[in-house]
């Protein structure tokens, strides 16, 4: 479990299978909102007097040939679902961790795949869980698709991006891809060299993105899923040179891929922390990167842990050919995601509100280049929550808050 959600004074865990989950929604358990765990990488999967519902315990798994889907339970971990999967010769575009459950499917799902196969989240075609309320459902994306009944297509659309706040989802089916070879280009660099890696990256093909983090060290992660003979990776040369560590590596799939952050992990000795995360969205931003990697790096070296980071992977591509009225996940023309962690020690009240205040300072400072926000970890225990919401939402907002109170009638899950 996350260590922060481990901390949590919480009222203990609950592992219903889904004649009992409906039972459980339909009565007060004392506490809300009740917090879910499927893969446990996030802080609010346990929370202070709440109750969590873990739903490992829903792990089936179906292929089914015919149409190249997958239907599974949520208690699955990404890496599982790729090992299972791995045994047809299929996959899935996955994030940079396989640690993650289902959440991250649902809350959007992006990774180094996603210019090139789309976000996770559209690849879902059909949902099964329980409303807030405790109503069982089954969705499936042609019925919705339809509006027969009406009112199917605003719900589809919800769970796609905002489902943590409606309902409890315990199985999926998604549409899956083949399984390619992936190429790996890593390096580190000074923070004068980010603006022009942003500008190179965004000239790419969708076969290729950029990830980076920047720590104690910047390292930058480049993949390509494109044929093998030849690469844009190559474009990196005058900034990375040709040393071996720097050079292309070619992987199987994605769960063969080292682990991003691994090259800078190098450079710090790691040490107990508990953090938050926050992440943004927002559109090309090379042609003014100059002046916001002057203020990201004046915010990084008055960072109040040496943990606190901030981290960026590329987006465009095939996740700006959904349009943005076809799920929660609006903000369809972003280009960039980075994410800012908030890092502390262990017990240390202060220092937690410290980071806390600087993840909010570097969080403003994005928000005219990237003004949106992904919920990938929810923050409905922070002040920022609302502010979050607006900026993830948008003009959609307000329909989600009309499905809140007609799904989640009594606000067992998460406050929109």
């Amino acid at each position: 479990m996350n260590p922060l959600a481990g901390d949590a004074p919480s009222l203990g865990c609950l592992t219903p299978g889904s004649a009992l989950l409906q039972q459980l929604l339909q009565q007060s358990l004392g506490a809300t909102p009740l917090l879910i765990r499927s893969g446990g990488t996030t802080s609010r999967c346990a929370g202070h007097g709440c109750w969590t519902l873990d739903l490992r315990r829903h792990r089936h798994h179906r292929y089914l040939q015919d149409s190249r889907q997958i239907e599974f339970g949520a208690g699955l971990t990404m890496a599982e679902l790729l090992q299972r999967l791995r045994a047809v010769g299929r996959s899935l575009p996955i994030g940079l961790s396989g640690r993650p459950g289902s959440g991250f499917i649902l809350t959007g799902g992006m990774g180094p795949l996603s210019r090139s196969q789309g976000l996770a989240v559209d690849h879902i075609t059909a949902i099964e869980g329980c409303w807030g309320s405790g109503e069982p459902f089954v969705l499936d994306l042609a019925q919705c698709q339809s509006s027969d009944p009406p009112g199917m297509g605003d719900r589809w659309r919800a769970l796609l991006g905002a489902a943590p706040f409606l309902a409890v989802v315990t199985g999926l089916r998604l549409r899956t891809q083949p399984v390619q070879p992936l190429q790996l280009r890593r390096g580190l660099v000074i923070p004068s060299q980010l603006p022009e890696l942003l500008r190179i990256a965004e000239q790419w093909p969708d076969t290729c993105s950029l990830q980076w983090t920047w720590g104690e060290v910047i390292e930058i992660y480049a993949v390509d899923c494109g044929a093998t003979s030849s690469s844009s990776l190559q474009e990196l040369d005058p900034i990375l040179g040709s040393a071996p560590g720097t050079a292309v590596h070619i992987w199987r799939d994605q769960l063969d891929l080292p682990a991003f952050g691994s090259l800078a992990a190098e450079q710090a000795p790691a040490e107990p922390m508990r953090c938050e995360v926050l992440g943004r969205l927002g559109p090309a931003i090379g042609h003014n990167a100059e002046s916001l990697m002057g203020r990201l790096e004046d915010h990084m070296q008055h960072r109040p842990h040496r943990s606190c980071s901030i981290s960026a992977q590329q987006l465009g591509g095939a996740t700006m050919r959904i349009t943005p009225d076809s799920t929660s996940f609006v903000h369809r023309d972003a280009i960039w995601k980075p994410w800012i962690t908030a890092a502390w020690a262990p017990g240390d009240q202060a220092g937690r509100e410290r980071s806390l205040a600087w993840m909010q300072q570097v969080s403003d400072d994005f928000r005219l280049s990237c003004p949106g926000v992904h919920l990938a970890q929810l923050h409905d225990h922070l002040p920022s929550h609302q502010q979050e919401l607006i900026d993830a939402y948008g003009d959609w907002l307000p329909k989600l808050r009309a499905l809140k109170s007609e799904l989640d009638p009594r606000g067992q899950l998460p406050p929109l």
